[in-house]
């Protein structure tokens, strides 16, 4: 050991290594920004992480991507929130969690703004085949279903992965349909078809 190297030394370096920026800090980071200006800058990420464009950009793949993390962060907890609150079994059950996603998806100011800031570019990180939100909720719901299944309280009418993709699309339309394609649909149709899709019993209210 040479004689400048000593715990201290060592202990010093080791706090320095630690402070520096990973992948994970450049999430923390874009929904800090997100949150606040519901536009994601990589060149100023970068500069606050303390690292090279290069770098950000081999962490996140590109700006798409780092944005589609950003956004499923939120949809991730918004997803859970719901199951945990849901009450009830089978049919009833599950379509009063589609449903719930969708109020709470346009009850989100944040979201709400990104929309009205950049509609085109929303649109296409929310909704495109190659969107990780679209591909992450569907992966959710299926889930959800296959749970439901599993204990033995429902019976899904046709394969999972493609009744998952259609109850996605689905709230999709309701969310965004207005500007998509100009049809502004109203929630209690939402709700309807839902109940249809999944075979919840109960009247609607």
């Amino acid at each position: 050991m040479m004689h400048n190297d000593t715990p201290l030394t060592r202990a010093l370096t080791q706090q320095e290594a630690k402070v520096q920026a990973t992948p994970l800090d450049a999430l923390k980071l874009a929904r800090k920004h997100w949150l606040g200006h519901s536009r994601l800058n990589m060149g100023s990420l970068a500069e606050e992480l303390g690292v090279n464009r290069a770098t950000l950009f081999r962490w996140v793949g590109n700006k798409d991507l780092l944005l589609g993390e950003v956004l499923w962060s939120f949809y991730r907890v918004l997803f859970d929130q719901v199951i945990e609150d849901a009450e009830g079994e089978g049919g009833e059950y599950l379509a009063w969690a589609c449903e719930q996603v969708v109020v709470r998806i346009m009850e989100n100011e944040p979201l709400q703004r990104f929309i009205r800031q950049d509609t085109e570019y929303a649109i296409r990180i929310l909704t495109s085949k190659s969107s990780i939100i679209q591909g992450r909720s569907i992966e959710v719901i299926r889930g959800l279903l296959q749970s439901e299944v599993d204990a033995g309280r429902w019976q899904s009418p046709i394969p999972l992965a493609e009744l998952a993709y259609l109850i996605v699309r689905v709230g999709e339309s309701f969310l965004y349909g207005d500007i998509i394609s100009g049809h502004d649909a109203a929630m209690p149709h939402a709700r309807t078809a839902f109940r249809l899709l999944l075979g919840a019993q109960k009247p609607v209210p």
